[in-house]
């Protein structure tokens, strides 16, 4: 399953990972009843959410889609899925019973789970509400980098934690009868019980020891002060991402003919499975996502030493004892083209890709020592407001000038490319410094596993010339 902002998508496929099937259901259109726009409510203050029922009235009917092309349910050996990450779930006590209750005769699951929710509109990723609650954290755990080394990442607008205070603050714990992500969410459904949220997907939430892959208890007691163990009843303990959460609820064997055996795995957060879809499954591992925003995957073998203002670090969804890290970079391709517009334009007074890459091809790595800083927006990796583009240049004696121009025109478009490769570099060497000599020691070594690999995707992925600068 893939349960996203916008949609949610089953899909069935076989040991060598060929799709056989797909049942896809669209929020906005397939369920108009919940008046959603792009699978949310928008309201003042920051605030998003979607509605709880509509997920899960959208997990049946993706199968029922699947039922209708004739899927042979009693084939499935294990299911497992990704939710958007963020999103945080609050069951009522009447709703776990319910859940467990579950009958196959009682009608749909959405019916049979109406006012199981405490709250029935979950905040998600994208909601930007918590700016209170983010300086109060920040200010408690002793700054920003405290923040970042307990969990992971600093003080996150997005990040459920900051969601369940305002529930604890708001309504009380005792309306709560468990709390749960996205991903843990669907497991729940198909499990017929709440089951634990997965450390991967917990650690996008301000409350886990990215360490210890528990709850922090000072991020506990900063959520609910003086309620640490009743909010730990509602909250259980983060399991490794590749546990079994249990079997298939009889309510799903009975009604589509999935096998008592049939397994459920924990679902992870949407962005711990691009972690693995994309292959990042060895340290050393870097896929590079070049478009409007340009990210940065890296498999890490541990925990850096020293925790970094910006990026994000989760334990890795499938490699035990293993990290990996996100970094992300505002000043994309709208950057890249805004240099190609004012450098290599073509007759027609239009950005000319081919003179750029022309350009790439002419020019030395290194660009003979001319580097540059360019923008077109704010930057947040890290953060520098955005202004005019900056040139240095290094003189023949080795020293290091700001310059108006560059001497060569063709060195703006070697400089805002490998402005992004040298910062992807130098932020995962001050996350682990020795990673990238891990790299280089794979590709010496004779036989053996392959080494690990740099993947590069997006838009910018497609030009050969910018791939070579990587």
């Amino acid at each position: 399953f893939d349960l996203s902002t916008q949609s949610c998508k089953a899909l069935v496929i076989d040991g060598d990972l060929v799709t056989l099937a797909v049942g896809r259901v669209h929020f906005d259109t397939d369920l108009p009843h919940y008046r959603t726009a792009d699978g949310c409510h928008r309201a003042a203050g920051g605030h998003v959410t979607s509605p709880v029922l509509m997920w899960v009235e959208a997990l049946e009917l993706a199968l029922d889609r699947l039922r209708a092309q004739g899927c042979p349910f009693d084939r499935i050996a294990a299911v497992s899925g990704s939710g958007q990450q963020h999103g945080s779930v609050y069951w009522s006590g009447r709703g776990v019973e319910a859940l467990r209750a579950l009958d196959p005769c009682g009608g749909p699951v959405v019916d049979q789970l109406r006012g199981a929710f405490a709250l029935e509109h979950s905040p998600i990723w994208m909601d930007t509400s918590t700016t209170q609650s983010c300086r109060e954290l920040t200010s408690i755990a002793g700054g920003a980098l405290a923040v970042a080394g307990m969990t992971g990442s600093t003080a996150q607008e997005r990040f459920s934690g900051h969601f369940i205070r305002r529930f604890v603050a708001e309504r009380g714990l005792a309306e709560a009868g468990a709390v749960s992500l996205v991903s843990s969410l669907g497991a729940s459904l198909l499990v017929g019980d709440v089951v634990p949220i997965d450390a991967s997907d917990g650690a996008g939430m301000n409350l886990m020891d990215i360490r210890s892959r528990r709850w922090h208890p000072t991020l506990l007691e900063f959520v609910a002060p003086g309620q640490v163990q009743a909010l730990r009843g509602v909250l259980a303990e983060p399991q490794p991402p590749w546990e079994v959460s249990g079997a298939v609820h009889g309510y799903w064997a009975k009604k589509f003919g999935f096998t008592t055996q049939c397994q459920v795995i924990a679902w992870s957060g949407d962005n711990p499975c691009a972690v693995v879809g994309n292959g990042l499954v060895r340290p050393g591992d870097i896929a590079i996502s070049l478009g409007t925003s340009d990210t940065a995957l890296s498999v890490l073998p541990r925990v850096p030493d020293q925790p970094l203002p910006f990026g994000h670090l989760f334990p890795h969804p499938m490699l035990e004892g293993c990290y990996w890290s996100m970094l992300c970079y505002t000043n994309g391709d709208v950057t890249r083209r805004k240099v190609r517009d004012e450098f290599f334009a073509d007759d027609g007074g239009s950005g000319d890709w081919g003179a750029f890459s022309q350009a790439l091809r002419e020019t030395p790595p290194g660009n003979n020592g001319a580097a540059g800083l360019f923008f077109s927006t704010d930057e947040i990796t890290p953060a520098v407001s955005s202004g005019p583009d900056l040139r240095v240049c290094r003189s023949a004696s080795g020293g290091v000038s700001f310059v108006e121009a560059f001497p060569d025109v063709r060195q703006n478009a070697r400089a805002v490319i490998e402005m992004r490769a040298l910062a992807i570099r130098s932020h995962v060497q001050k996350l682990i410094p020795d990673l990238l000599d891990c790299r280089r020691d794979a590709d010496v070594a004779e036989g053996g596993e392959c080494g690990p690999q740099l993947l590069l995707t997006g838009g910018a992925s497609g030009n050969a010339d910018i791939l070579q600068v990587f």
